[in-house]
């Protein structure tokens, strides 16, 4: 099983580009296509985990669902996200949730964008990777998880923007200990629906 992948850039005023190959005995391909986000702003901030969140009407999300929440950062422009926020018991607009993950939650009255997390089966061992590539179309974040669901590695990207792995260019492999179990992902855009793409090549005699 091969693979490749092309990275064409311009640069200082100079277009490079180049391609890297890469054979491997296993591969992973997996393309999902999420719903739009859903609008709002956090209306209550309790602490940096938990708050409530006062959503568009007819979001559709119920108690117990698991949130992804997206926001862009006032001083640097960038999106940042936290995940895994435990859903209590709605009221109309107003979604309570608890317990989120990773980066901590902005200030109160801040607009965001919130997802239900989806779950894609892609069973795979990071410690025998030749090459990793994950991207969507809109702002994306997303988990690998092992089977203990425990968070390998959490990553958040623009659009068409990659998460990427390379053996023998990068210096540092983002999945290594336990095995992927699954990849939890989530959209960040509440105006289109996402399309997400994840491929991996692998030894799996390594």
């Amino acid at each position: 099983m091969k693979g490749t992948i092309q990275l064409n850039g311009s640069l200082a005023g100079l277009a490079v580009q180049t391609v890297i190959n890469r054979s491997a005995t296993g591969g992973v391909g997996q393309e999902h296509t999420l719903a739009a986000a859903k609008s709002g702003t956090l209306s209550t901030r309790t602490n940096d985990t938990d708050g409530t969140l006062t959503l568009e009407a007819g979001h559709g999300i119920t108690d117990g669902q698991i949130l992804s929440i997206f926001w862009t950062d006032p001083t640097s422009g960038d999106p940042k996200f936290c995940y895994d926020a435990t859903v209590g018991v709605v009221a109309g607009e107003s979604v309570p949730f608890t317990g989120a993950a990773g980066t901590a939650l902005p200030a109160q009255g801040s607009a965001i964008v919130a997802d239900v997390e989806e779950e894609l089966d892609a069973d795979f061992d990071g410690d025998k990777l030749e090459m990793l590539l994950a991207a969507g179309n809109k702002i994306v974040g997303f988990q690998f998880v092992d089977s203990g669901d425990n968070v390998l590695d959490a990553a958040i990207r623009r659009a068409n923007e990659p998460y990427d792995y390379v053996k023998g260019i990068d210096a540092s492999n983002p999945l290594t200990g336990n095995p992927v179990d699954a990849v939890r992902v989530a959209n960040g855009d509440s105006t289109a629906a996402l399309t997400f793409k994840l491929a991996a090549l692998y030894n799996s005699d390594a």
